[in-house]
């Protein structure tokens, strides 16, 4: 069983993800915009994952959300634009390891607010339920078959387009994630959107924040190789 979510007291836990999903309703559908600027000496791929807060299990990996289709040269930039827009996915990955490209084979909506549960099964052939309402309110939860094989297919969430968390799908297992996510940019290479991330080994990288009612950011990597928020 993969459990994402806070230490708290069970009715402070409630209230807080309550709270949060009707932040986030609030904020639905609004774009936000992430600038990215190379001002270093050497050109980069630029990337985007999340991160859940806290603490994030060690059998949920985060995928590379956003990376630009080519390096960026200095004095260069690109701009990723988004809106919370919860999904659910899955893959057929085999043993879930950095490097390896995660690949969507499907995706569905998902909302913590109402639709917020699945199942993962293989028959007739690997899909996921339509979603529905189901507990805990303003989490996202994946119920996997008593048909789905251990190490061969991944499951988790995504936001837009593209995955963002995933962990190994196996029989009966459940995976609650909680939608909480940090957001952090990186230079690198040899990523793209979908590469399966081991975080703790990820440097040139930096926690965006979006202040209160703030939807555009602009980031720059200067000439030492760090990031700047402005």
């Amino acid at each position: 069983m993969t459990l994402i979510s806070y230490a708290t007291p069970r009715d402070l836990r409630i209230q807080k993800a309550i709270s949060r999903v009707a932040t986030e309703v609030d904020a639905t559908g609004t774009p936000y915009s992430l600038k990215l600027i190379n001002n270093s000496a050497s050109p980069w791929v630029f990337y985007v994952y999340q991160q859940l807060p806290n603490q994030q299990s060690a059998n949920v990996f985060s995928l590379a959300w956003f990376a630009s289709p080519y390096q960026i040269v200095p004095g260069a930039n690109i701009t990723f634009q988004w809106s919370i827009d919860y999904t659910f996915v899955w893959g057929q990955t085999g043993t879930i390891q950095p490097g390896v490209t995660f690949s969507a084979g499907q995706t569905i909506d998902a909302d913590p607010a109402s639709a917020n549960t699945t199942t993962f099964s293989t028959s007739p052939g690997p899909n996921l339920s339509q979603a529905v309402a189901g507990p805990p309110q303003g989490s996202l939860v994946i119920s996997d078959a008593a048909n789905v094989p251990n190490n061969s297919f991944s499951v988790g969430i995504g936001m837009g387009s593209a995955g963002t968390f995933v962990t190994m799908a196996g029989p009966n297992l459940t995976h609650t994630f909680t939608p909480t996510p940090t957001y952090w940019i990186a230079a690198g290479t040899n990523v793209q959107v979908g590469t399966i991330l081991d975080i703790t080994t990820v440097t040139q990288n930096l926690q965006v924040k979006f202040p209160v009612n703030v939807y555009a950011v602009t980031c720059t990597l200067n000439s030492s190789n760090q990031w700047t928020q402005q």
